[in-house]
């Protein structure tokens, strides 16, 4: 099939406005549109990092769809001196990386997203108060909780990725979980990091957590995203409580460059 280039403007017209397109992507995507769908890489941080993206093809496609989605894109992206760094495709598609390119790994997430900020009758679990913690000062603390309950820990602490976080203590001063607001190369805010103590989850603080974040996101750009491991069903569960909904449920590869 032939996958013909097209701007932000067209994709986001083509996707019929989808969610990962408008909250996801940034001026710096690039995109294809082809008779079976469409696809697109971008940075997904600020200051042009991380480049990766997704392809999505309406159900009965050719299996190597995406394969050649990707490398017209990685062909586009190494002619604006980047490379792609992973790519998604929906879960039981296949993939076939280009000449230049290795997967190095992979992994399935929800992509969720909300405009609807999280009521504010939800009891306060007892004991339990909210305080700022700084992206950098509080980097090792931020990273030693977070390495200790969780071990797919993702919050990078101290990084420059946050312009958010919040910590949940009991009347002691003992930290019960973080969580944090990263900013996408979009301008997007997006739920990051949210960790809370092994011993003290199921008592609501990742709801609490969950809930402020949301609210300042959508305070801040009106509209909160974030991802969740698609086999973490209490999170998804907790975060669809709270008025999130899954756009996309993706399978991710990492990819380095390999052998020419």
């Amino acid at each position: 099939m032939t996958w013909a280039p097209i701007d932000r403007a067209e994709l986001l017209e083509r996707s019929g406005q989808d969610p990962w397109v408008r909250w996801a992507t940034s001026s710096q995507v690039l995109a294809v549109a082809g008779e079976q769908g469409w696809a697109c890489v971008g940075p997904w941080r600020p200051q042009l990092a991380h480049w990766g993206g997704t392809a999505v093809v309406r159900p009965g496609s050719p299996g190597q769809a995406e394969s050649e989605a990707l490398e017209v894109l990685a062909r586009l992206a190494e002619e604006q001196g980047v490379a792609v760094e992973w790519f998604s495709t929906h879960p039981g598609r296949e993939l076939a990386v280009p000449a230049g390119l290795e997967t190095t790994g992979s992994g399935r997430w929800d992509f969720m997203w909300t405009r609807e900020a999280p009521p504010t009758a939800d009891p306060v679990p007892q004991g339990v108060e909210l305080e700022e913690l700084h992206d950098h000062d509080d980097a090792d603390l931020i990273e030693t909780f977070g390495r200790r309950h969780s071990e797919s820990f993702e919050g990078f602490p101290g990084q420059g990725f946050a312009t958010l976080w919040l910590a949940a203590r009991d009347a002691g001063g003992e930290l019960l979980g973080v969580g944090a607001l990263h900013e996408l190369a979009s301008g997007i805010p997006h739920l990051a990091g949210i960790v809370v103590a092994a011993d003290r989850r199921g008592q609501g603080i990742g709801r609490l957590l969950t809930a402020e974040l949301t609210r300042a996101a959508i305070a801040e750009a009106g509209v909160s995203t974030l991802g969740v491991y698609s086999d973490n069903t209490v999170a998804t569960r907790l975060y669809a409580g709270l008025g999130y909904r899954t756009a996309h449920r993706f399978h991710t590869r990492s990819l380095t460059a390999g052998m020419q």
